[in-house]
């Protein structure tokens, strides 16, 4: 909205409401100056909150109330906007109303569809969200965890995976014999720069979720799974950087072999699950409950 006076809402509730009514827009939040309402966005949800108002089966009772609350919070937002002269009202913060579109508009989906509504992408609401996604299978669920990943990479870098190129352990690294397989990973993990820990937890994922999954009860999938814990206690220790979902497909797909197991979005939606790559080991690094 370049050249654009813009005023800014802050109340949360009044946050919500700009929400509902550009999804009574066309085009709702898809269209490029999503996270912003001008004077025809207020004047349409206007009309048609006096219309539902006016329906005899929303006069009474509940339905009345919150249609009238909505209308109230409405007419102020217009309010605002003539009052201060100005051409739009952006109800995000600034951080994610600066997000180019197509990320804005998965923004405003993750913090008021899943998150707590309140114009601001918490790590809280990015969890939510990613529960969500991570149950719709196929290519739609797999590219909304993506545009999740990126948008934490944006809004939090500083406790994500900058790159997923650098030093990691591979499991011929690493990996001995009984009686501790992973005895040498646990003597060198705790000297890896945060970076390198997480590729290397990225590179385990990908690994148990797919060569490791032939024979699920194999001893290689339960010592994948007891280095996953290994290095995400380690993680969870340093509070460090951690890896997403987008990070563990990209190292897990320069191995061939993995790669053969992640041919497409369907079979990486599929195999490749926040809830039991990330979240059973990692939830704790950000004080979140496993559960």
């Amino acid at each position: 909205m370049s050249g654009a006076r813009i005023v800014r809402v802050t109340d949360p509730l009044l946050r919500q409401t700009a929400f509902s009514i550009e999804q009574m827009a066309p085009g709702g939040i898809d269209r490029p100056e999503a996270g912003a309402i001008r004077a025809a966005d207020l004047d349409r949800a206007l009309k048609r909150l006096s219309d539902l108002i006016q329906r005899p089966g929303h006069r009474d009772g509940n339905k009345h109330n919150a249609i009238q609350l909505v209308l109230e919070r409405t007419r102020k937002l217009q309010a605002m906007l003539q009052a201060d002269s100005g051409e739009a009202l952006v109800y995000l913060d600034d951080a994610e109303y600066g997000l180019q579109p197509r990320l804005r508009s998965a923004a405003l989906e993750i913090d008021f569809c899943f998150g707590d509504k309140d114009g601001r992408v918490s790590a809280t609401d990015i969890t939510e969200a990613r529960k969500h996604y991570g149950s719709v299978r196929g290519p739609v669920g797999w590219n909304r965890l993506l545009l999740t990943d990126e948008i934490e990479r944006r809004l939090f870098p500083e406790r994500t995976l900058r790159s997923t190129e650098g030093l990691r352990l591979l499991p011929e690294d690493w990996l001995c014999g009984p009686p501790d397989p992973i005895a040498r990973l646990r003597k060198v993990c705790r000297y890896l720069d945060d970076s390198a820990l997480a590729r290397t937890y990225a590179d385990i994922a990908a690994r148990l979720a797919t060569v490791a999954s032939r024979e699920p009860e194999s001893d290689l999938s339960q010592v994948f799974e007891q280095a996953l814990v290994l290095l995400g206690g380690e993680i969870r220790k340093r509070n460090s950087v951690r890896p997403t979902i987008t990070d563990i497909a990209r190292i897990g797909c320069e191995d061939p072999e993995v790669k053969a197991w992640l041919k497409t979005p369907i079979e990486m939606s599929r195999r490749l699950q926040p809830s039991t790559l990330l979240d059973r080991y990692l939830a704790a690094a950000l004080g979140e409950d496993p559960q």
